[in-house]
């Protein structure tokens, strides 16, 4: 038996959500997470001309659907949550008006401004195109397809007159230039080199409109101001994240433990600057990368303790801090959508053309459906090397639930919890607390069997110290 610990801050254990008394341990999504990296994956993409055709509809289709959203919302919240639906398909459309406005929005773009040479020349790249330099052509097309979107829900009368005209698009020969130009740098494998400098693009066109907002004297950004920067400057790196995040894998949530205690940062980060305490679980484990299994009950709802689902038994995984992220085929992993969806929306074309990809898919859905969970296994459980010093041991639930939202819930039986340690700021009456509810909380009423602990400082060695129980 091993043991791992659990930092948290006392307002959690013991104040309104009441952690410690309903025995809960509280889930976090990746969308949440203290780290913005955590679950990158080094995503490429690599097609044929029906793969390449149906990304660019489908970012028509999310463009057209940002600009509802713009118009429509009246707060940010809303905006953020809903102006993208990365899984959203033309048959989705609520109506057969939605579904010719987009129609009509694509042939605009592929035939009116020129760029249905675009997919084949994106399929005849002799490498597979990197997350940054995708972006950078999307930066390049974004301004036309824009044009194409506005230009139709302006004739439907679906935006106000007030909203900027499109200024500079791009066109198909600059798209084709760019390919050219960058189809030559893989030839000489500069493509990394490229892939560091427009790197660089988002982030300074991000600076670029906030330096101008404060040039025109503007108090403070409106909600206008944000849907217009997510529409006319940052929408094609937001949806390269947006994808990348939700096509691939399933959402999930994670319970993360430690293997020691003695880490002073993971007491200032994780409890309250040592004023909460360290939960010690018994962890059955095996090998350095398998921590053997922990049962708890799945599916506890966030406004009642009592758990919907029943017991399962998670396994534990040791954090991976030495790996590089996992590489991604985007194409060949759209993990989220049901196979009849994806075959309509993205290995097919609305003149009957076919992805030779989808026939290779369905000939071994098995091996297919493994290879996507071997890749969900290695992402969930990899940092970058500067949070080795946590030592994280973690449980990776996949949201087959569809529970979205920031933390979802799993209760624990109170026999697997080995010990409490204080932090060293903790306060007596909050060790008090603890210790009167984990008396209450032992159903035979004899004498916890949980120890007590309390890290000290002795001058040379951080550490925990028994506290001998009366």
């Amino acid at each position: 038996m091993t043991i791992i610990y659990r930092f948290r801050p006392m307002k959690y254990l013991i104040g309104d959500y009441r952690e410690l008394e309903k025995q809960e341990l509280a889930l976090s999504s990746p969308r949440y997470f203290n780290d913005p990296l955590e679950g990158y994956q080094d995503v490429f993409w690599e097609g044929d001309e029906v793969l390449w055709e149906n990304l660019l509809r489908h970012y028509l289709l999310n463009l057209h659907r940002a600009a509802i959203m713009c118009r429509l919302s009246d707060d940010e919240e809303t905006l953020d949550e809903y102006a993208m639906e990365p899984k959203l398909t033309r048959g989705d459309l609520p109506t057969d008006e939605y579904r010719e406005q987009f129609d009509s929005i694509c042939q605009s773009f592929f035939e009116k401004r020129g760029f249905e040479s675009v997919p084949s020349s994106l399929a005849s790249l002799p490498e597979p195109l990197k997350r940054n330099n995708l972006k950078h052509i999307l930066s390049v097309i974004h301004r036309s397809a824009l044009e194409s979107v506005l230009e139709r829900m302006r004739a439907s009368e679906m935006i106000p007159e007030q909203w900027p005209e499109v200024t500079n698009p791009g066109d198909s020969e600059t798209v084709e230039d760019l390919l050219s130009a960058l189809s030559a740098a893989m030839a000489e494998e500069d493509e990394e080199l490229l892939e560091l400098l427009v790197s660089l693009v988002a982030p300074l066109k991000s600076h670029m409109y906030l330096q101008q907002a404060v040039q025109r004297g503007l108090d403070q950004l409106e909600l206008q101001h944000k849907k217009y920067h997510l529409l006319y400057d940052s929408f094609p790196d937001r949806y390269i994240k947006e994808i990348t995040r939700s096509l691939i894998h399933t959402n999930w949530h994670t319970l993360c433990f430690a293997k020691e205690c003695a880490s002073p940062p993971m007491w200032a980060t994780y409890a309250d600057e040592h004023r909460g305490a360290a939960l010690m679980f018994r962890a059955d484990r095996q090998t350095d990368e398998s921590w053997g299994k922990i049962n708890v009950n799945e599916g506890a709802d966030l406004e009642d303790s009592e758990p919907n689902s029943g017991e399962i038994t998670a396994p534990l995984h040791a954090v991976d801090y030495e790996s590089p992220p996992p590489e991604v085929d985007f194409f060949r992993f759209l993990g989220r959508l049901p196979l009849p969806k994806l075959e309509s929306a993205w290995h097919s074309t609305p003149d009957g053309r076919t992805s030779q990809m989808i026939g290779e898919i369905v000939d071994d859905l098995d091996a297919w459906r493994d290879n996507l969970w071997d890749h969900f296994g290695s992402m969930s459980t990899r940092k970058l090397n500067k949070w080795e010093h946590e030592q994280e041991i973690r449980m990776v639930l996949p949201d087959l639930l569809g529970s979205e939202g920031s933390h979802r819930k799993v209760k624990y039986d109170m026999s697997q919890l080995e010990g409490i340690v204080f932090g060293l700021r903790t306060s007596l009456e909050d060790r008090f607390e603890v210790m009167k509810i984990i008396s209450e909380n032992n159903q035979d009423g004899d004498p916890s069997p949980v120890e007590y602990y309390e890290m000290v400082y002795d001058g040379n060695n951080f550490r925990k110290v028994k506290l001998n129980m009366v």
